[in-house]
């Protein structure tokens, strides 16, 4: 299928539903009514549940135990990681379901990933909330190639361990998953920044502005390397230094640190799913 096709049939793309539209709607405005966007999200229940379960996995928590209402979480996080989060909450109620995907494990790597990413960025004082969000979503290009061509052979392999899956992909379509996902983002009206950085997580450097595309590169190798070696087979053997060192990180040997973030366990990520 031609990428064109792909992204012109509605039928892979999800549509943005109502009452999530009318929260970013809200979110968007110059200045928006915080307590109207805690009215709207407590109105649409799923998506209160999903940004609650978001909040906790970011560790946006300053100690005082877990986050459990829309209230505490607005105020904690602010509009604009607010809005950030919502958007990824959003998205992971789009996908409830891809056949032939363990969606358990896709979300648990995507997870570990958005963990990383904001791990990274919070290290470098970048913007965790954006880097989180760019790390939990980029894998979805793939979710909806899988919805649109469930049988071919460069999206057999399981999406977290195949380290090879955008060169696959490129040779045998002539796309990849961060196109159709960065072409989703742009559909549901993401901000520029977050389209970017899931167009340019594989090559960084082919974006204007590469350096949140260069926190999802680095926070998507090293969970995968951790992936790949849970059983010592130490697969992904060159960490990405290049990458790590235009974007500030000195040390990209630390991508392989075992305790670079709490790994997600099955029982988070079966909540996504």
């Amino acid at each position: 299928m031609k990428l064109d096709d792909l992204l012109a049939t509605d039928a892979w793309i999800p549509s943005l539903p109502e009452g999530v539209s009318q929260v970013l709607a809200e979110l968007q405005v110059d200045e928006p009514d915080l307590q109207r966007v805690n009215e709207l999200l407590s109105a649409e229940v799923g998506l209160a549940v999903r940004l609650l379960r978001l909040v906790n996995s970011a560790r946006y928590s300053t100690g005082n135990g877990r986050i459990g209402t829309i209230d505490a979480a607005t105020a904690l996080l602010g509009l604009n990681a607010t809005r950030q989060l919502v958007q990824a909450a959003a998205v992971s109620g789009a996908f409830r379901g891809v056949p032939g995907v363990d969606m358990v494990e896709f979300w648990r790597f995507s997870l570990d990933v958005a963990k990383i990413a904001r791990s990274l960025a919070d290290e470098l004082r970048l913007d965790g909330g954006l880097a989180f969000t760019a790390g939990l979503l980029h894998g979805t290009g793939d979710l909806i190639m899988k919805m649109a061509m469930p049988d071919r052979a460069c999206l057999a392999p399981g999406f977290a361990t195949d380290d090879q899956r955008v060169e696959a992909q490129l040779a045998d379509l002539g796309y990849a998953y961060p196109e159709v996902g960065a072409a989703f983002a742009a559909r549901w009206h993401f901000p520029d920044s977050l389209v970017q950085a899931l167009r340019c997580q594989a090559e960084p450097q082919d974006c204007a502005d590469p350096t949140y595309a260069s926190l999802v590169h680095l926070a998507r190798w090293s969970a995968r390397a951790h992936e790949l070696d849970i059983e010592g087979l130490a697969l992904l053997d060159t960490p990405p230094h290049e990458v790590a060192r235009a974007v500030g990180l000195s040390d990209a040997e630390r991508l392989r640190d075992a305790q670079l973030i709490d790994w997600t366990p099955p029982d988070e990520a079966r909540e996504f799913s």
